[in-house]
């Protein structure tokens, strides 16, 4: 029985037999212990088998004997995959020095992410960790156990109620959770709200402060709507006002549509880029020339090497695919032209509104349509908040009682 094994850490080549008695050859080989197996007949004089390389050396009386000559055609084994080995050293070195250095630098930090940091500054983190030894350049083996990094950088950073932190391959990430203290109000010296904008009365709704106007009353800029001047005449105090007043206020919008449109729109051809990562580094290797597109689409999709999330090497790839796009043309209708300005115009008044402002009437006064485009003239009344904040800086004198006495 054959002793794959045995063939295989010893060495066997196959070898050509050349001669009339090659089956007495075998014979004899057979009766001597000589292993030979995978005997073939090539032609009248030629056979082909497999020997031991010990065994062939024991082969050459038998071959003086039967008259036959022998040819190694291939050499198998581990004797000769080591001789190829030392033929090819430098590769060899070099191919361990890589992956050698590869995991050398798999092994360091060579980037820290802070997250969740909105009062506290992601410098002073940043200056916290590396004080416990959390920095670019560090070693992950002699970083101390994430528990023990977190509860050093808790006490480090006493404005956060949570701080974690986990290393995601060659990353450091550390999740900080800010304590939520209850910022105090800011003092409020005494007010009026006056009118920002002319408009006519909608609602007013007083919280503080004395109410000055009514609703469909009309109003200048700067009017006051609600008082924070409170009391009778004989005694007054000053509050901050607070409320909400509404106002119809009137806009006019000018707005110009090309007839013409021009759109970007897939044309179904795309093409994939293969980039080899290193680091920070992405070089393309398929294909070697790209087809260059004057507009198009692109989505990325990376891929990073490792053992888990929790063991990142700094190889990749990435795919990069690109979906062409062509200019498309489009004659629009007067009407289509209308409706598209009446849209444009409705966000140019929103924005040049309040925030919550509502459009309560829309009006298109005038529309001309010359050289190829339809020029808009449009008229709203929207509904909008249109008080304003005005310090109060004295108190107004009240009347003297004395002149009205003597009066």
């Amino acid at each position: 029985m054959r002793n794959m094994m045995k063939e295989w850490l010893e060495g066997n080549i196959t070898i050509k037999v050349r001669g009339k008695r090659f089956e007495r050859l075998v014979n004899m080989a057979v009766r001597e212990g000589i292993h030979i197996w995978n005997i073939r007949r090539i032609g009248t004089e030629l056979s082909e088998c497999q020997i031991l390389i010990g065994d062939y050396f024991r082969l050459r009386p038998l071959l003086r004997e039967t008259g036959c000559r022998t040819h190694v055609v291939s050499r198998d084994g581990l004797p000769f995959w080591f001789r190829r080995i030392k033929a090819r050293s430098g590769f060899v070195i070099g191919a361990l020095l890589f992956f050698l250095g590869l995991y050398m630098l798999s092994s360091l930090v060579w980037s820290v992410e802070i997250q969740g940091t909105y009062h506290i500054s992601p410098t002073k983190v940043g200056q916290a960790a590396e004080k416990i030894g959390i920095k670019v350049g560090a070693w992950k083996a002699k970083l101390e156990e994430p528990q023990q990094l977190q509860r050093e950088l808790l006490r480090l950073l006493p404005e956060a109620s949570y701080v974690g932190v986990r290393l995601q391959g060659t990353k450091a990430i550390i999740q900080v959770v800010e304590k939520e203290e209850p910022m105090p109000k800011p003092a409020v010296g005494p007010r009026n709200l006056v009118a920002k904008k002319r408009a006519v009365i909608s609602k007013v709704m007083a919280e503080a402060g004395k109410s000055m106007v009514k609703v469909n009353q009309f109003v200048e800029k700067g009017q006051v709507l609600i008082s924070g001047v409170i009391g009778n005449e004989e005694r007054q105090g000053l509050v901050a006002a607070k409320g909400t007043v509404q106002g119809e206020v009137w806009y006019e919008s000018q707005v110009t549509v090309p007839l013409r449109q021009s759109r970007y729109q897939l044309t179904g051809q795309q093409q994939e880029n293969h980039y080899l990562l290193l680091g920070s580094w992405a070089v393309r290797i398929w294909p070697v020339n790209a087809s260059q597109y004057a507009k198009a689409e692109t989505s990325e999709e990376r891929h990073q090497l490792g053992l888990g999330a929790a063991f990142t090497l700094p190889v990749g790839w990435k795919t990069v695919t690109l979906r062409e796009m062509e200019q498309k043309n489009k004659q629009l209708t007067v009407e289509e032209a209308v409706e598209i300005g009446k849209q444009s115009a409705r966000l140019d008044i929103l924005k040049r509104a309040s925030g919550d402002a509502q459009i309560k009437d829309e009006k298109v006064l005038h529309t001309k349509t010359e050289n190829g485009k339809v020029y808009l003239s449009i008229h709203y009344t929207v509904i909008e908040d249109i008080a304003e904040e005005q310090p109060i800086v004295a108190l107004p004198p009240l009347p003297d009682s004395s002149e009205n006495k003597t009066e």
